[in-house]
């Protein structure tokens, strides 16, 4: 698995920095005919149908303003004593936001559960009701092998903040890839499949 941090926006080049603002400047622009939904810290929307992709790097939340990003905040894992930060992953990093009463997350943790490749996947409970003892025995009854975390509430906002509400909406299957360059992209709806999530880790 290749080990690199996809936290380090320091790294970031400044050519990089002027398309977050310019894409910082769009999503202004568009919101008000795109409405709910779209990030509002940053990057390129595009819809398809019943779906939605939003694109963001970790320097475009940096620069609006955010003092800890959600990349950058601590998180404990259920199964153990780890503390790991989204950020410090090896990338690609592929992000589930779920819920343990959601049956579409179950069948798309099943997909994850079955992609070849090099990624690290996250299961990210951002259900406000679910705690850790709930969330690791799903894991272990569905032989999910996988990290999963329950988001702190801090976390859950910065990822609205940065992505619009989907992200936390356990029916839409939302799924944030992290590249190791700071870039993230939200596929949600009908682009929340193995293929598409592949194909985006890919282009990393």
């Amino acid at each position: 698995m290749r080990d690199h941090n996809a936290g380090d926006a320091s790294a970031t080049p400044s050519r990089r920095s002027l398309l977050a603002a310019g894409g910082a400047a769009a999503a202004t622009l568009l919101g008000g005919c795109l409405g709910a939904g779209a990030g509002s810290e940053g990057g390129d929307v595009t819809t398809a149908g019943s779906a939605t992709a939003v694109s963001t790097t970790a320097a475009s939340a940096a620069d609006a303003g955010g003092s800890t990003g959600w990349w950058a905040v601590e998180l404990d894992a259920v199964r153990d004593e780890e503390t790991f930060t989204i950020g410090g992953l090896p990338s690609p990093t592929i992000v589930h936001s779920f819920a343990v009463w959601c049956p579409k997350c179950e069948r798309l943790s099943n997909q994850l559960a079955a992609i070849d490749g090099e990624y690290t996947i996250l299961g990210l409970n951002t259900d406000p009701n679910e705690d850790a003892a709930t969330v690791r025995e799903y894991a272990e009854e569905n032989d999910f092998g996988w990290r999963f975390t329950v988001a702190p509430t801090g976390l859950t906002d910065a990822l609205v903040a940065e992505f619009g509400s989907t992200v936390v909406n356990a029916p839409s299957t939302p799924v944030v890839v992290v590249c190791d360059d700071g870039s993230a992209t939200l596929l949600s709806g009908d682009d929340s499949t193995r293929p598409t999530i592949t194909d985006t880790a890919e282009g990393c």
